[in-house]
């Protein structure tokens, strides 16, 4: 099926309006994703058996957002995923976006803008740099695609509340370098089986 009536297909799945702003704002994202990756490696392609699932997953997991959550940090955000699904699809929250390689930070400030996506950041530097030089608190924090160390986890928890929920997506391994430190420092909420990637997860933390 072509991407653009695949991606009609799903969110209609979830309860999105079409002629909605999220819907329209997921479009241009798609387009945004096709044109930029024909310069730039954002995804493995861009046909939509490579893409749909990464939207699935983004979407589904905008489910999981707590209420009282208001902030999300994402980190090695890369093409998006999850972050600006999560974001198009609960607009209240204030979205900081870590993307270190440049081309790639490039391409999310070109989708904030495109999308207008108020409150939406992106910073263009690696994470330890980030957090020495921000004061923000977040209530939500996730990352995707890359090994946290034991010092990354500590730099983090200096930024989050009692309540912030760490979101780990992973595959077979935990996305940290060090699992008995997570296991220590943190206790895990809830784990789901990642929709549209099946093998994939999605754990959540609450620090100790």
């Amino acid at each position: 099926m072509e991407s653009v009536a695949a991606l009609k297909n799903l969110l209609t799945e979830y309860g999105l309006d079409p002629q909605s702003e999220a819907a329209r704002q997921m479009m241009v994202y798609l387009a945004l994703l096709k044109k930029w990756n024909a310069r730039i490696n954002l995804t493995a392609g861009t046909d939509w058996r490579q893409v749909g699932p990464f939207f699935q997953e983004g979407i589904w997991a905008s489910g999981f957002f707590s209420r009282e959550a208001d902030s999300l940090l994402d980190i090695g955000s890369g093409a998006g995923f999850p972050a600006i699904p999560i974001r198009i699809m609960v607009p209240r929250i204030r979205l900081d976006m870590v993307e270190s390689r440049a081309k790639k930070a490039a391409f999310l400030e070109t989708v904030v803008g495109e999308l207008k996506l108020n409150g939406a950041s992106v910073h263009s530097k690696r994470l330890r740099e980030h957090l020495r030089e921000s004061k923000r608190i977040w209530d939500c924090i996730s990352w995707k695609g890359l090994k946290l160390s034991y010092r990354d986890l500590e730099g983090l928890r200096a930024h989050a509340r009692p309540r912030t929920q760490f979101w780990m997506l992973h595959g077979k391994d935990l996305a940290v370098e060090d699992p008995e430190t997570m296991a220590r420092e943190f206790v895990l909420l809830r784990r789901e089986e990642c929709a549209g990637r099946k093998e994939w997860r999605l754990s959540i933390y609450l620090p100790r």
